[in-house]
């Protein structure tokens, strides 16, 4: 494997690291579709499910005080129950197609959520509660980014950030792991095979882009920090999108 390909895996997981600690979410929506690129599709997406366990591992005592975990179990439940069936179809199917599909149902989400937030609808039921993890489940294994749902729920529900993004770690933590374990009884493995100094990066990565982005959190607003979430669920679905038409023209 090329030095390159490392070196820039090992700079992803620093930026996604940073968006991480700073929004509460954004480490999968980041990686994912440029690792589909650099090191393949099962792959790519295996490697941010492994990574993303320990990002919000170690954010977690840090937030622990503001966690609604209520939230974590309407949430993670749901997103774990239809994780064995994404898996599934993720491991049978073209990856082209499924980006291309799970990009623009979130792309379409995304632009409803903020056209109802402007005319003060709200929605935080158990209903929109279980969609929500539904939809950050089946995108978590069949593309790496379950990001984007759950920004839809955060819109419609008037989720306050700082509690986002708190409670946000434990269900990434389960649904990376969750994610992870399912596809490899699937897949029989598919981690891509890095050189050691690209892996002890990534930890070192991992730990810096979380000091960098809570430095930054402390200097932002709350307004900004929630666009940056909309933003960022945006790009990363796009880029999804781009993926999965890029991975099908071939």
């Amino acid at each position: 494997m090329e030095v390159l390909i490392p070196l820039a895996v090992v700079g992803l997981v620093l930026l996604a690291a940073v968006i991480q600690r700073l929004v509460g979410l954004g480490f999968g929506m980041v990686m994912a579709p440029f690792l589909v690129v650099l090191i393949g599709a099962h792959e790519g997406v295996m490697l941010v499910n492994f990574l993303s366990i320990f990002a919000p591992m170690l954010v977690l005592p840090r937030i622990w005080n503001d966690i609604e975990w209520r939230k974590v179990l309407w949430l993670g439940l749901p997103a774990l129950a239809v994780m064995p069936a994404a898996a599934w179809i993720s491991v049978n199917s073209s990856a082209g197609p499924l980006y291309v599909v799970v990009a623009a149902l979130v792309i379409i989400g995304l632009i409803t959520s903020m056209l109802l937030s402007r005319i003060t609808f709200e929605a935080d039921g158990a209903t929109t509660r279980v969609i929500a993890g539904i939809g950050s489940g089946a995108g978590t294994v069949i593309a790496g980014v379950g990001g984007p749902a759950v920004t839809i729920y955060a819109v419609l529900s008037r989720w306050p950030i700082m509690s986002m993004i708190a409670t946000l770690q434990p269900i990434w933590i389960m649904l990376s792991l969750g994610s992870f374990g399912i596809k490899w009884s699937f897949d029989d493995g598919a981690l891509p095979g890095l050189p050691w100094w690209a892996w002890a990066g990534s930890v070192v990565a991992i730990v810096l882009g979380i000091v960098i982005g809570e430095w930054l959190q402390r200097r932002i607003d709350e307004a900004l920090v929630r666009r940056l979430v909309l933003i960022l669920a945006f790009i990363g679905s796009i880029m999804a999108l781009i993926t999965g038409l890029r991975l099908m023209i071939g």
